[in-house]
């Protein structure tokens, strides 16, 4: 008999072989089964929606059919095709990032800001006016590459009564119909030629730098030169007259109709007669001051009378107590005071006329010039306020002056005189008991017997001292500097000293010799005979390696901080690197390296014989110190 096996419907859906009890009933998965939309709208109209993304509607390319309708400017007011949707051209832009730029762009691209400008002008028509008939304004004409458009503007000018601005707005601009009708383009504008736009001819008279490039290249020839600006009546109106001819002329005619009235019996007339009656004991004071700048200058206070009867000027000085300066009273005697001053070289030649102070120059604040020196007024009396007022309208004001500080000029040292010590000779000179100069016991006990000796040759570039050979010696004591010269057979030179052991001055920078001025590859002028050290002693060499922070030539990891751009070339060189080598790879970077300074890494870092004069560092470890 056949076995029945029950199901429920729980079970019915898992695995039918599994008993109902807890642990054999499988997981089940369930799947979303609603149903999709698949009708959208776009701005275009109705469309389907993709289900999936690999549904989604392929993106155009961009082609040279493409271009050419995108040339268009109207290509945006196209319908006849579904327009796309904001995620559709963020993904066209997003799969074109790096092609956004294609090979034959556009016009909107390819001369997206490109403008050419043409200086222009029209003549405009002027009526009922006796003095002109027409007018000249000034134009700039404006050519847009991207679009073809055009623009007429006319620069504004203050106070000129006339509407100005743009004159033509940005547009394209229709080409008559005598010149062939169509639009105005970049072809039709040169210098020097007419254009019509709407019935008012313009006329092109220069362009600017970068129009004139794009015309030679996209033309291939060269614009005319710019035109001047035609002239009207009304601008050369406004022209001022040369203010020395009209003068000069005003002179010669009035000179020659005097000289007719006293050729014909008349008698000299007197000018100054009536200014002389009315301002007659009528003098103008002024308060003012002087600063002299030089190096024991100071300070001077004058009184200015201007005397209106004449035009003539007095200038009083005012000295106080223990002043120490001469006691004239007067700074300038009673006489015109002229604004161009001329001393003729002999009698009798001609002079230019006269500039002649006048009361409108005498303002309070400003200066005026005497003798070559700059006179500030500073004040003046109530007569001299109250005239003008009456005279300019003029309210003259009163200005507050501080008085300069005294300051104490200190006097200088005589200079040394060559005998004894410098320090001797400046003690002389501030008391009248000598008094020994101190010295820096401390520093000579604890340098007594250190000398820091130096091999050195002449660097005077004379063929009998090249085989020459001395040894440059400085006492860290007292910075005493000696040089001694070492025996040479043949040499015509006898050794042994050549500039006693002394204190010695730099040339180059007027003080005493130090110690950290004496290196390897330096060169330095002792008695006027320039000294090229090209070595030094074991003992010299510990001791600036030791004191590192005072011999900065000795000190590795400032040479290190100097050569921190030379790792990668070092790591690519193997065992040793001469010094020369070293020191062409620092030069060629920028780093300049004195031959003391190779020394210091050879002997760190490397091997160096001094015997022979040869220094080897070894790459590898330099790099490593360099990291």
């Amino acid at each position: 008999m056949a076995t029945v096996t029950l199901t429920t419907p729980r079970s019915a859906r898992a695995n039918p072989g599994a008993p109902f009890l807890p642990g054999f009933v499988p997981h089940e998965l369930r799947t979303n089964n609603a149903k999709q939309q698949t009708l959208a709208y776009a701005p275009g109209g109705e469309t389907d929606k993709p289900l999936t993304a690999r549904q989604k509607m392929a993106l155009p390319k961009i082609d040279l059919s493409v271009l050419e309708h995108l040339n268009n400017p109207f290509h945006r007011y196209d319908l006849s095709s579904r327009s796309f949707t904001h995620d559709e051209k963020r993904e066209m832009k997003d799969s074109a990032r790096n092609t956004y730029r294609p090979s034959l762009q556009p016009a909107w691209l390819k001369h997206d800001r490109h403008v050419l400008r043409f200086y222009a002008y029209f003549q405009e028509a002027v009526h009922e006016n006796p003095k002109e008939s027409f007018r000249i304004r000034a134009c700039n004409v404006y050519f847009y590459l991207e679009d073809g458009t055009m623009m007429v503007s006319e620069p504004k000018v203050e106070n000129s009564g006339i509407t100005q601005g743009t004159f033509v707005k940005r547009h394209r601009i229709p080409r008559p119909a005598s010149l062939g009708g169509g639009m105005y383009g970049f072809e039709d504008l040169q210098v020097g030629r007419r254009i019509s736009v709407y019935s008012r001819v313009f006329r092109l008279i220069g362009a600017d730098a970068y129009t004139r490039s794009f015309y030679e290249t996209a033309l291939g020839h060269e614009m005319p030169e710019n035109e001047e600006l035609p002239m009207d009546s009304f601008s050369a109106a406004d022209l001022p007259d040369d203010e020395e001819l009209v003068s000069a002329r005003r002179a010669t005619l009035q000179e020659a109709k005097e000289y007719n009235e006293i050729a014909v019996g008349g008698c000299c007339r007197n000018e100054k007669l009536q200014q002389y009656l009315e301002n007659d004991r009528k003098v103008l004071r002024f308060n003012t001051f002087w600063d002299d700048h030089t190096k024991y200058g100071s300070r001077k206070y004058y009184t200015m009378h201007y005397y209106l009867a004449d035009d003539t000027i007095e200038m009083l000085e005012n000295l106080p107590r223990n002043a120490g300066c001469a006691p004239y009273p007067i700074f300038w005697r009673r006489s015109p005071l002229r604004k161009n001053p001329y001393i003729a070289p002999a009698p009798g030649m001609l002079e230019p006329p006269p500039l002649i102070y006048k009361p409108e120059d005498l303002i309070v604040g400003e200066t005026i010039d005497v003798l070559g020196r700059e006179i500030v007024l500073y004040d003046c009396d109530d007569f001299t306020r109250s005239f003008y007022q009456s005279y300019m309208g003029l309210e003259q004001a009163s200005i507050k002056i501080d008085h300069p500080a005294l300051t104490h000029v200190k006097l200088r040292y005589p200079p040394y005189n060559g005998f004894g010590s410098e320090e001797d000779s400046l003690a002389s000179c501030k008391g009248l008991v000598c008094k020994p100069p101190r010295r820096d016991e401390q520093k000579e006990l604890a340098d007594a017997d250190k000398v820091l000796r130096f091999e050195a040759v002449l660097a005077d570039d004379v063929e009998e001292n090249e085989t020459r050979r001395f040894v440059v010696a400085i006492w860290l004591g007292d910075d005493s500097v000696g040089v001694w010269e070492i025996k040479q057979r043949n040499s015509g030179h006898s050794e042994g000293k050549f500039a006693s052991k002394s204190r010695k001055k730099n040339p180059a920078t007027g003080k005493w010799f130090k110690p950290e001025e004496f290196y390897i590859g330096a060169t330095v002028a002792i008695s006027a005979s320039p000294f090229h050290l090209k070595g030094a002693d074991e003992k010299a060499l510990c001791y600036m390696e030791e004191h590192s922070s005072q011999f900065a030539v000795s000190n590795v990891d400032a040479i290190l901080f100097k050569l921190r751009g030379l790792k990668e070339p070092l790591q690519k060189q193997s065992g040793f690197v001469s010094g020369a080598d070293l020191k062409k790879m620092a030069e060629e970077r920028g780093v300049p390296l004195c031959e003391h300074e190779v020394l210091t890494l050879s002997r760190r870092f490397g091997r160096y014989v001094w015997i022979f004069g040869k220094a080897a560092v070894d790459a590898a470890k330099l790099a490593q110190a360099l990291e």
